[in-house]
């Protein structure tokens, strides 16, 4: 993300969207009411002389529509911004007629707030930092078996899943033959995506030994790809394998910060207190704002569904409170397990300072 410039007194900020990450802050950022300004394409009729039939026109326009429907694509790497037009560049485009703006990767766009809340600036921030880290991708690999996920800011998205049947006792001619085949296609997957999402390094976990022949595979076969590897254990394989390295910390080890990592990091300690019984951890609006009250809350998770629900301006308040009593407010993706977690919680926890009963 690239904040290009921000005129407080009109209430703007113009951005560049460069990821599928940008666009997911970008998507938590526009609210209804919000007006975008971007360069898009408008259909216009015109009708012909001799037929009276019509024709369809294609026009390049600078708009700025308000706001009412906001939807993510993720499949797709767009967030669609639906509303009535309240500025064009052309006379002739209509006032008041409704259009779609596509933000997508390389979009500038402008979004123009009423009130720019904290926590709206805060994901900014947050986006353009993220930018300059490192992407995570993690290979959880076991017999014949690979699955590949990359971490985003908004959580794990699964990559591509390797199946190879290899058969026979592990020293067979035809098993080691195949079993060269399988690093082949893994090691050949992992350089394709790492160089399309520019991630420099990969954690290849598993839960025995095939993990350290491959990475000796590697070193022999794929030299600069065994360079940016590094090596974790678990205990099961698959999705449930790829969340236990980020629980584990793994990717922070790696590559020393990152959110979905420390997301659910903070929803395990939650639920971790909860299970001691030990009164540091609150959950639910009524647990929560009574801790919010006391000026007990170290750190308030809020899933960020309930940023776009009709409780918002309540939440809102709660985070103000937060903050000015120096609390760390953290809004939880609702793409990933801790997101899930969380939510099954009432979508609000917190960590507390103190007892507060």
């Amino acid at each position: 993300m690239q904040i290009i410039h921000r005129n407080a007194k009109e209430g703007k900020v113009k951005v560049k969207a460069e990821t599928l990450d940008d666009l997911w802050h970008l998507y938590h950022v526009i609210e209804e009411g919000d007006v975008i300004y971007a360069r898009t394409l408008r259909k216009q009729s015109q009708r012909t002389d001799s037929l009276r039939a019509e024709k369809v026109e294609v026009i390049p326009v600078f708009l700025g529509i308000r706001a009412e429907k906001i939807s993510f694509h993720k499949f797709a790497n767009q967030v669609r911004v639906t509303g009535p037009i309240v500025y064009s560049s052309r006379e002739d485009a209509p006032l008041g007629k409704y259009h779609t703006i596509t933000i997508e990767e390389g979009t500038v766009v402008t979004i123009q707030k009423p009130l720019w809340k904290e926590y709206h600036i805060e994901r900014l921030k947050e986006a353009v930092e993220a930018s300059k880290r490192a992407r995570v991708m993690i290979v959880v690999i076991d017999d014949g078996e690979a699955d590949m996920a990359l971490v985003r800011e908004y959580g794990v998205e699964i990559l591509n899943s390797i199946r190879h049947n290899l058969g026979g006792k592990r020293y067979n001619t035809d098993r080691e033959s195949e079993e060269r085949r399988f690093f082949h296609d893994v090691a050949k997957t992992m350089e394709e995506i790492m160089n399309r999402e520019k991630v420099e390094k990969a954690i290849v976990a598993g839960p025995g030994f095939i993990k350290e022949d491959f990475r000796k595979f590697l070193q022999d076969n794929y030299p600069e790809l065994a360079k940016r590897v590094a090596i974790e254990d678990t205990s099961v394989t698959g999705r449930t394998g790829i969340y236990e390295v980020i629980k584990r910390g793994t990717v922070e080890k790696v590559y020393h910060e990152n959110r979905v990592a420390r997301e659910v990091q903070l929803v395990e300690k939650v639920l971790e207190n909860i299970a001691r019984n030990n009164g540091l951890a609150a959950y639910g609006l009524k647990e929560v704002e009574e801790a919010i009250n006391y000026g007990a809350v170290e750190t308030l998770l809020v899933l960020d569904e309930l940023l776009k629900g009709e409780h918002r301006e309540n939440i809102e308040e709660l985070m103000n409170t937060v903050r000015y009593s120096r609390g760390e407010i953290v809004v939880v993706s609702s793409e990933h397990e801790g997101g899930d977690k969380l939510k099954a919680l009432g979508g609000l926890a917190a960590l507390l300072r103190f007892r507060v009963k």
